[in-house]
């Protein structure tokens, strides 16, 4: 199926990313798994863009998580977007469905990321090597008695970032099994919850095209909403 393209103009364009595909190569995949940039590569194909596998991506999401990712369409394009995250100028929103409640509707995590000494596939906050910055703020917008929907902006960009600042403070992403805690499996499993509950649902950038600020929303997934009402909670509006 065609990548769904939410913002396109003459420097990059914001696609949402389904669930399931990794967005590059990596030595955990199948052999001959495909990767988004398969897609990405008959995407460029049909506007008559030269392709580079190394310099379409901006910036990257899980293999479990939907949402707005920013493409590039010339190396130098993807250059200067990368400058933006690497600046913060660039506004990542995403949702969560988290086992349990947080005990603070509202708050910050600042724990730096590193890969973990023990677990080389995982990060972590504690136990790790060359812990990097890493901040996320996250709001409770919808709670139950055993889970919560969380809104959370990343001020950083670290590898899994999201899901290892939610389970650092013990309210792991649902369907999460590198993160998990037990009890949140468990949950999962008792739900029939199969898939990560992230989606990557609004990402705000300067377009180099116009020097202006563009807001890109997705589309919270069928199956994201699904889990929402099975859980006693109201769907989002995307």
């Amino acid at each position: 199926m065609p990548l769904p393209v939410l913002y396109e103009d003459d420097a990059c364009l914001v696609i949402e990313k389904p669930a399931g595909i990794a967005v590059h190569p990596g030595t955990a995949m199948k052999e001959g798994e495909k990767t988004l940039l398969d897609d990405l590569r008959l995407l460029f194909k049909e506007r008559s863009l030269p392709f580079s596998s190394e310099e379409v991506l901006v910036h990257r999401l899980d293999k479990g998580t939907t949402g707005c990712l920013l493409i590039a369409k010339t190396p130098e394009y993807h250059a200067r977007f990368q400058e933006q995250f690497k600046d913060r100028a660039v506004k990542k929103t995403y949702l969560a469905i988290v086992h349990g409640v947080p005990k603070h509707p509202e708050a910050t995590i600042d724990a730096p990321i590193g890969r973990s000494f023990s677990n080389t596939v995982k990060m972590g906050v504690i136990g790790v090597r060359k812990g990097r910055e890493a901040q996320t703020t996250y709001r409770v917008i919808q709670q139950g008695q055993t889970c919560a929907l969380l809104e959370c902006d990343l001020h950083t960009g670290r590898t899994h970032q999201v899901r290892v600042h939610l389970s650092s403070i013990g309210h792991p992403v649902l369907g999460d099994e590198k993160y998990g805690t037990n009890a949140s499996k468990k949950f999962s499993q008792q739900n029939h919850i199969t898939h990560l509950c992230l989606h990557a649902w609004k990402l705000g950038f300067t377009s180099l095209a116009d020097v202006a600020w563009h807001g890109v929303g997705a589309t919270v997934p069928g199956r994201f909403q699904k889990t929402l009402q099975s859980l006693g909670l109201e769907s989002v509006s995307s």
